[in-house]
């Protein structure tokens, strides 16, 4: 395995430190199969679940990017998907990946995926994809260095509050609505990019996998390739936005979402909400137009979540943040 590579170090750990994952994994290198969901440890499960989230891979059974050290039933079913969609464990076969399930019952049936080892081929694989990722720039958020901040952000559990959010996408949001301004004829306030993505993400892109949509894709599409429906059941970028709109967003599929720089982020989140124009056009938004917003983007039940009031909030501090 290329562990001496500098890029591949950057992603299984955050920098200087790599005290136990390097032994577990040198010890898999020598021929011990014994890392299983059971018995791996904790740092070389973090390793393990840092270079999934890189490749793409949902580590937690709700479906979230998680790097927790646990090598529970939602990191096994992102190896078991890796497995597959690489044609690495013949035991692992797609009926199991795409279970008959609802969005109630998803996680107490993620049992049907069968447990998988993190084996030598696995993780050589694994890395090779990652070197092959980064020569073709072929990244999940973005570039490389894009993926470093987003993967350690998740890694320490960070978000970005409502200045830093400005300060590192301001400028993208202003060429958004711009680009929007001229593809459609739509006024957007970019109050409103910058509200959606602090509510949605707080800047740090953290896609999340919907066990219950891959299903129900798979049975639409029986044929087509895992990796794409499985891309297309995430919610994907800056802005959250499901991969099966990739169309929508000007994207010609889920992966290419999925591995678009964060400059095209802000602008799938800018074309995503024009379709509201007459919302999103207003310097001044009253309670009923966070409301028609929040029951667009969260969908019926926004008010459990207050989702309107923190549009509301967000909105007004960019807005205070942008005057001063």
């Amino acid at each position: 395995m290329e562990l001496k590579d500098e890029r591949i170090r950057q992603i299984l750990s955050v920098s200087g430190d790599e005290s136990d994952w390097r032994a577990d994994l040198e010890r898999l290198e020598r021929g011990d199969t014994t890392l299983t969901r059971q018995s791996a440890g904790e740092s070389a499960i973090k390793a393990v679940q840092r270079l999934l989230v890189f490749l793409g891979y949902s580590t937690a059974s709700s479906g979230a990017f998680l790097i927790d050290g646990d090598f529970g039933r939602g990191t096994n079913r992102g190896v078991a998907q890796f497995q597959f969609e690489n044609a690495l464990n013949p035991k692992v076969t797609r009926r199991s990946l795409c279970y008959p399930c609802s969005f109630q019952t998803a996680r107490s049936k993620i049992t049907f995926v069968p447990d998988v080892k993190l084996d030598l081929p696995t993780l050589e694989k694994m890395i090779e994809i990652a070197l092959e990722t980064i020569a073709t720039n072929k990244i999940p958020f973005g570039d490389f260095n894009d993926a470093l901040f987003h993967l350690n952000s998740l890694y320490k559990g960070r978000a970005l509050d409502c200045r830093q959010i400005l300060e590192r996408y301001g400028a993208a949001v202003n060429r958004a609505v711009e680009t929007i301004r001229a593809e459609k004829g739509v006024k957007i306030q970019p109050q409103w990019v910058l509200a959606i993505i602090k509510q949605e993400t707080s800047g740090i892109a953290r896609p999340r996998f919907e066990q219950h949509k891959l299903s129900k894709l798979n049975a639409a599409s029986p044929n087509a390739p895992l990796s794409e429906l499985r891309v297309q059941s995430m919610s994907l970028g800056l802005g959250q936005i499901m991969g099966f709109n990739h169309q929508r967003v000007g994207a010609p599929s889920a992966e290419a979402m999925l591995y678009s720089p964060m400059e095209d982020q802000v602008l799938y989140v800018a074309r995503f909400i024009a379709s509201k124009r007459e919302v999103v056009a207003k310097a001044a938004p009253t309670l009923s137009d966070f409301e028609t917003m929040a029951r667009f983007y969260n969908g019926p039940a926004y008010a459990k979540h207050f989702y309107h009031e923190r549009l509301q909030r967000w909105f007004r501090e960019f807005q205070h943040l942008q005057q001063a």
